[in-house]
């Protein structure tokens, strides 16, 4: 498998808005609810400018298939996330695709993930990257009571 990994530019904008809105994607988020487009242009245009973030669109053959995110904390950790466009869900896309944005992108640079208890895939990758569960923190969302498991 060829996958490479590209930093995200305007261009992807849209790609990135229907992603994040794709109903698996919003299930397992921390919040599920829709993101609006004002909301989503606002966060996509500051992600890009800010120096905090990297956003990397990975491509099979010139083809979208996901995004990997790291945003900077304030203790100096990077918060990554990710997801896979629909169609290509299921095909051991995740693990390689986040592996390679840490390989390219984040170097030594220590790696925070916030997974939703019981998300097989996210808690998968997580692992496949040496994280460990070490705290759990009680779910904020009206629509979905999992707990949200911080990962380093």
């Amino acid at each position: 498998m060829n996958l490479d990994l590209r930093l995200a530019k305007k261009d992807d904008q849209e790609l990135l808005f229907k992603w994040r809105n794709d109903g698996v994607a919003r299930h397992e988020s921390r919040h599920t609810g829709p993101i609006g487009w004002e909301e989503h242009k606002q966060w996509f245009d500051r992600a890009l400018t800010s120096g905090e973030s990297v956003i990397a669109i990975a491509e099979l053959e010139s083809v979208p298939v996901g995004t990997v995110r790291a945003d900077l904390l304030p203790d100096d950790h990077v918060e990554i996330s990710y997801t896979i466009a629909s169609q290509f869900r299921g095909q051991g896309l995740s693990k390689p695709m986040v592996k390679k944005f840490v390989q390219m992108f984040l170097g030594e640079k220590k790696i925070v993930a916030h997974i939703k208890r019981g998300h097989i895939p996210s808690e998968s990758v997580a692992s496949a990257l040496g994280l460990q569960p070490v705290s759990e923190e009680r779910s904020e969302d009206p629509d979905d009571d999992r707990p949200m498991v911080e990962w380093r």
